[in-house]
């Protein structure tokens, strides 16, 4: 027959003992320690998920207002970012096919100049110099927007 022992705490002695046990009474204690574990384990991420947010109790106040202030920052770019976006997309409006092209390639397809050159038979002091000339003139136009 097998022996079951558990680790129990002796109030009197104040000390761990190893008991033994029955079969029930083991399963029993080993389900609790197991379960205990994995509550153990899951408070802990719990907890680690929440310090990550407030960075300790005693700063939570001052925290949350850099958070509030970042939130504020963030949505104030975004919303500015938005605006330069669809100022963008009103000027690029008065390019020709050709030159929205030649911006669509070097800024939004990830070619370089001379690539780009190459694809359309120029050469590449022609397209940077076209391309200087294109966003001076998206500059000038975007300026009406703002």
């Amino acid at each position: 027959m097998k022996d079951y022992r558990v680790s129990v705490y002796n109030t009197f002695t104040k000390k761990y003992e190893m008991v033994t046990v029955t079969e029930e009474v083991y399963q029993v204690y080993k389900k609790a320690c197991w379960d205990s574990n994995n509550n153990d384990r899951s408070y802990r991420k719990h907890v680690e998920d929440q310090s990550d947010m407030t960075f300790g109790f005693e700063d939570n106040f001052e925290n949350l207002d850099a958070y509030v202030d970042d939130c504020a920052r963030r949505y104030e770019e975004a919303i500015e970012m938005k605006e330069r976006h669809e100022a963008l997309e009103e000027a690029m409006k008065i390019l020709s096919t050709r030159d929205r092209n030649l911006i669509q390639a070097i800024y939004y397809d990830g070619c370089t100049e001379k690539e780009y050159a190459e694809k359309i038979g120029f050469s590449q002091q022609a397209i940077h110099k076209k391309k200087k000339k294109i966003l001076e003139q998206l500059r000038k136009e975007m300026e009406k927007f703002s």
